[in-house]
């Protein structure tokens, strides 16, 4: 069981960290970057019986969509977070939310399977399944992106969303809308607009979407609610709310409609449901983000997607959609939804062998 704080009852015994490179099928294009391959750490955690949980941290390889990228989650652990839960104490480090949500992650999977229950159980999740939302990579080409969309259409996406930036913006949206025209449609800027002058509204707005994803800065709330003002579009933040007291000020400004909540941007599985569960509550959709996660990673958003408060598709995907091989046996699409993983904790571990083809670092550290 947890204590007070995200510390275990017990310190566990040991805690491995993994760090991994997956090459992605395909490269993922944002206005933050392409990611070619998937550098994550892993985090095992071991208690005094053997037993094990297993968190991911979903940091980019680069520090582009946050301050957090994967070397230096990779230092903390080894330097602060670790040391602290091996102890027992309560870690006094600020930020990092995507290290702690790490291990926050591998002790409620072993708390989960310690009481013999799913980790989308324990969160007060229901649903068997989820809706999704496939998102696409930026692209200058309206055909390759018309066919792209097709093809997720037609495997049973809920909603397309669409990577953007300044120069790629209304003209992709427009061509996806044209021959689309009942589609449900959003779209993520990942903060690639300077100023509240630079985003097309009236072009955008003229296009239905469903929402326009952190069109601005992350740390820009007065100019996404002057934005959100203009438009009819709903607007949509993710990198900008990483904790309780962000998310209220930007609803006091007025700067958000939609909710992007990742469990590894806001601290854990917990965390995430908590702060979904008070958004939903005062009038906020709500949906769960990825982060191009492993299996690992991606089964515990699965878990947080199930709690019945989330109103929106998830920004999930399958394995086959990013990995030709992921570490755990592969979570794919069934007529359009994603499974939720139904045994004990997690529901998946990773494989060995996946394991040792992609791992370039490894340290066990004891209590």
């Amino acid at each position: 069981m947890t204590a007070a704080g995200g510390v275990p009852a017990a310190p566990p015994a040991a805690v491995e960290l993994i760090r991994v490179r997956v090459p992605l099928r395909t490269p993922l294009r944002a206005a933050h970057g392409t990611e070619t391959v998937r550098d994550v750490v892993l985090v095992r955690v071991v208690d005094r019986s053997g037993s094990e949980g297993w968190g991911e941290c979903s940091a980019l390889s680069r520090p582009t969509y946050s301050h957090e990228y994967t070397a230096g989650a990779w230092a903390l652990l080894v330097d602060e977070l670790v040391p602290a839960l091996l102890s027992g104490e309560p870690s006094p480090v600020t930020g990092h939310p995507m290290a702690r949500a790490a291990i926050a992650t591998a002790t409620a999977d072993l708390e989960a399977r310690a009481v013999g229950c799913s980790l989308a159980t324990m969160l007060g999740g229901t649903r068997p399944e989820v809706q999704t939302t496939a998102v696409l990579g930026i692209t200058g080409d309206p055909d390759t992106l018309v066919a792209r969309v097709a093809e997720a259409r037609d495997a049973g996406a809920a909603m397309v969303k669409l990577k953007i930036r300044p120069g790629l913006d209304a003209g992709p949206l427009g061509a996806v809308r044209a021959a689309f025209p009942d589609l449900a449609l959003a779209a993520d800027a990942n903060g690639s607009y300077a100023t509240t002058e630079e985003v097309p509204v009236a072009e955008l707005d003229r296009l239905g979407l469903a929402y326009l994803e952190q069109p601005l800065p992350a740390d820009d709330l007065a100019g996404s609610a002057r934005l959100a003002a203009r438009m009819t579009t709903p607007v949509a933040l993710d990198e900008s709310v990483g904790s309780n007291a962000t998310f209220d000020t930007a609803l006091a400004l007025g700067a958000l409609r939609v909710l992007n909540v990742k469990p590894a941007r806001l601290g854990g599985p917990r965390e995430a449901v908590a702060l979904a569960t008070r958004a939903a509550g005062l009038g906020v959709a709500v949906f769960v983000g990825g982060m191009v996660e492993t299996g690992v990673g991606r089964a515990a958003a699965l878990a947080v997607a199930s709690v019945p408060v989330f109103g929106l598709p998830t920004d999930l995907g399958p394995s086959s959609r990013y990995f030709t091989r992921d570490l755990t046996p592969p979570i794919e699409l069934r007529d359009g939804r994603l499974p939720v993983p139904t045994g004990v904790g997690l529901g998946v571990r990773p494989s060995p062998e996946a394991l040792a083809a992609v791992t370039v670092d490894r340290l066990l550290l004891r209590a």
